[in-house]
């Protein structure tokens, strides 16, 4: 089985910034007028903003110039899963939390609050399974529990069929460099 680099970065609303809404192309930003809640439009904006710049990391692409696909493959709406070319993504959400995840195979991530209720673990394992393959069995898939920046949550990535080593970029790192990217 190959070993593949899964870079892993997390993100929290302290990241969120109004200057970042040009930054989102046309179908993010209607999207982003249409969110009611502040912590909503943070999240939404945190990740959209952090996936470029993880995508822009992984492939040496300027994180401005990131095109992102988000068709629903059911209903044809801009809120599906979220495709770009040169890598495999996954974005996930939580509280204050983003967690965003790139690798040169198919990649899963998820994070919910313990409060939530319920198997929490087993919730995070079913649905990073199910982002990175298309199916709830975990069956050659690699999971791997995350550790969280903040207690009271719980995450984990799947990789379809595939050893990983795990890069992490924390809070403090992605925060500079989603900065950094939007001047450079």
């Amino acid at each position: 089985m190959d070993n593949h680099v899964v870079d892993v970065w997390w993100s929290d609303l302290r990241a969120m910034d109004l200057a970042l809404l040009p930054l989102l192309d046309p179908v993010e930003a209607a999207r982003a007028a249409g969110i009611a809640g502040s912590a909503d439009l943070g999240r939404f904006v945190v990740g959209a903003w952090l996936l470029r710049v993880a995508v822009g990391a992984a492939t040496g692409t300027d994180p401005r110039s990131v095109a992102v696909e988000r068709t629903c493959t059911d209903c044809g709406g801009p809120h599906g899963r979220p495709l770009v070319h040169g890598t495999h993504v996954s974005v996930a959400h939580a509280g204050p939390l983003v967690l965003v995840a790139t690798a040169a195979v198919p990649v899963g991530v998820d994070v919910e609050s313990l409060r939530r209720g319920g198997d929490v673990a087993g919730w995070v394992v079913e649905e990073a399974t199910f982002k990175a393959t298309g199916a709830r069995s975990s069956a050659g898939v690699r999971v791997v529990d995350l550790e969280v920046p903040v207690p009271g949550y719980r995450a984990a990535l799947a990789v379809a069929g595939a050893d990983v080593t795990l890069v992490t970029h924390g809070p403090s790192e992605s925060a500079a460099a989603q900065r950094s990217a939007r001047w450079t």
